[in-house]
């Protein structure tokens, strides 16, 4: 029997980027559809449960038209959770309140969940493993389903520190370091899978499995390293200092730290395998409490405990 889990993905057909650009030009006219954006985000929950059935689906059943389905319909989330936040920042606009959106628990959960997702994919085309989604999609599931559920999803004006263009730089930066991270987190978890239980004709070999973790991690930490920068030049412009050892700053060096000590070690002392995934492992650990606990229980500059 051929395996449908290892191998070329829709995406990796020859009209995709015709495919992307009618997607993004059908995300922009749904914007302007009066349905208020949370319509569409939780459309697009709805679209990452199923994609979730579907790819659990391929993994038990071997069948080959459920592939493509699975990806088809990931897809399709993206593209209703990109239109929501289309959708908010034209409402944000029609406020007078206008700014991206990512900029309080919901906005960041939604927006997160978009890049991991929309990261994944990239990984799905270049490598085609599909097991991987299965350790990704239920945070980019996950992610989407809290925002709706337990976040507030009222658009607010900015307070006058987060008016500025610091805004666009350093939330996307740190934000494509959340996808990149959960990426290599899945592929890690792959990796110890697989290694102890190398019977698992279906999954790729080790060394593709840590290709991927490794290069989700080498071409993420630049951005999340900029993401820290870039966080102490606003704290500067808007608060008078560069630091001021607020609990998220300080989480956000400890994972900085962590994923530099995996391309530290991997590149220094050459370790791959078990110790590297386990790196990753807690790594990913030390980003979701940088992101959760954090943000929602300490307070600092950084929280979202009243949203």
């Amino acid at each position: 029997m051929r395996n449908v889990l290892v191998k070329d993905s829709f995406l990796s057909r020859q009209g995709f980027w015709l495919f992307l650009a009618l997607g993004l030009v059908l995300c922009v006219l749904l914007s302007f559809l009066p349905y208020d954006n949370t319509f569409w985000y939780k459309s697009a929950t709805i679209l990452y449960g199923l994609s979730i059935l579907l790819y659990l689906s391929v993994f038990l059943t071997k069948e080959g038209l459920l592939y493509h389905a699975s990806s088809v319909t990931l897809f399709l989330g993206l593209l209703l959770n990109l239109t929501g936040m289309i959708r908010r920042s034209i409402q944000t606009y029609e406020m007078g309140a206008f700014h991206p959106p990512w900029s309080n628990l919901f906005e960041a959960l939604t927006f997160w969940s978009f890049v991991a997702g929309a990261i994944y994919l990239i990984i799905e085309r270049k490598y085609g493993v599909k097991l991987l989604g299965l350790f990704v999609l239920p945070i980019v599931f996950g992610l989407s389903l809290f925002a709706i559920l337990k976040a507030n999803a009222e658009i607010v004006p900015l307070m006058p520190a987060l008016r500025s263009y610091w805004l666009y730089l350093h939330v996307i930066t740190a934000f494509v370091g959340y996808a990149g991270f959960t990426v290599a987190f899945g592929g890690a978890t792959l990796y110890l899978l697989k290694e102890k239980y190398p019977s698992l004709s279906f999954l790729p070999s080790l060394d593709i499995l840590d290709e991927i973790a490794y290069k989700s991690v080498v071409i993420v930490f630049p951005i999340w390293t900029a993401s820290i920068i870039l966080g102490a030049a606003w704290a500067n412009e808007a608060w008078g200092g560069y630091w001021s050892w607020d609990p998220k700053e300080v989480w956000s060096l400890i994972v900085w730290l962590f994923f530099g000590a995996y391309l530290h070690t991997r590149q220094m002392l050459g370790w791959r395998g078990t110790r590297s995934a386990w790196i990753l492992i807690f790594g990913f650990i030390s980003v979701l409490i940088c992101f959760f606990a954090i943000n929602l229980f300490f307070p600092g500059l950084h929280s979202y405990a009243t949203d």
